[in-house]
């Protein structure tokens, strides 16, 4: 290829970025009034916090162990129905649908895939639960004072917990990021309609995502430094360069010094969606001539 011809394919690739330019700027004139931009996490979150199911407190984790352990393949129909006549339910009694308990009987993988990955996203986004990585110590009677008890930090415990806590969060950015850009494809939407869509991605994700936690997992030399840990705020490090902080603003996980999930941000970057916020009638409100706004009153 001879310089001009190299100079005309230059010429042409710059005038066709110029009319995209263009077109990029029509369409950011032409979005309608009512719509507004916002991130999508919270949208995202709140469609998972939907899907994970509602167990009653005291069993909660006993029972999500199994359907997790079901969702994986790990056990079998008749390994769960064990554990639930221990538990004094009888699982052939159990309603096949309607129930947090029916995804223990009803063989519905997909279902159950779902249900266990948005249990997995969420527990990241709730107030930790520091009995996971503490154990009972007593204290013998001695000068006078009776026998106390208490809980005391288990080192190996805590490793672990922290090591799942961090694929979590970091399987968590993965695919709210992968759901965030897909949003983006639908302009327009309604916040609703956004949550539902939402929801539906991540529940066809569940086994990528339960995979994707795998695949996130430090390495297993990893070291940890719990920084707090009060009513107020839980927060640790990592020799990878991880930082995990939970606290009244959520979860805000930070990669390198770059926020990768948290403060309405996945992967460094907020994904906002162009949300039809408002009814069509206040466009008109917003174009109304000057002369129409109502006097103020004296």
């Amino acid at each position: 290829m001879n310089m001009k011809s190299i100079f005309v394919a230059i010429l042409i690739a710059l005038v066709a970025l110029a009319g995209y330019d263009r077109f990029l700027a029509d369409r950011a004139t032409d979005t309608p009034r009512i719509w507004l931009r916002i991130p999508a996490l919270p949208v995202i979150q709140d469609a998972v916090f939907q899907l994970a199911p509602r167990f009653d407190e005291p069993r909660k984790t006993l029972m999500m162990e199994q359907l997790c352990a079901l969702a994986r393949g790990e056990v079998k129909q008749e390994q769960v129905d064990a554990f639930l006549k221990q538990q004094g339910i009888d699982a052939q009694t159990l309603p096949r649908q309607g129930s947090p308990l029916s995804l223990l009987v009803n063989a519905d993988q997909p279902g159950q895939a779902s249900a266990c990955a948005a249990y997995l996203a969420t527990s990241v986004l709730s107030t930790v639960n520091v009995a996971e990585f503490m154990h009972p110590v007593t204290v013998p009677a001695a000068n006078g004072q009776p026998e106390q008890s208490s809980l005391q930090i288990d080192n190996a415990l805590l490793t672990s917990a922290l090591s799942v806590k961090l694929a979590v969060a970091r399987a968590n950015a993965d695919i709210f990021a992968l759901i965030a850009a897909e949003l983006q494809r639908s302009p327009g939407l309604t916040i609703p309609q956004y949550r539902e869509r939402a929801g539906q991605l991540f529940a066809r994700l569940a086994p990528t995502y339960l995979q994707r936690i795998k695949e996130q997992l430090p390495p297993a030399n990893t070291q940890y430094k719990l920084l707090q840990m009060d009513d107020n705020r839980f927060v640790f490090s990592s020799s990878v360069g991880s930082v995990f902080e939970f606290g009244r603003n959520g979860l805000v996980l930070s990669q390198g010094g770059i926020v990768w999930y948290g403060k309405g941000r996945l992967m460094g970057q907020e994904y906002p969606l162009p949300v039809e916020f408002f009814s069509a009638a206040v466009k008109d409100l917003l174009t109304s001539p000057t002369s129409q706004q109502p006097t103020s009153i004296q």
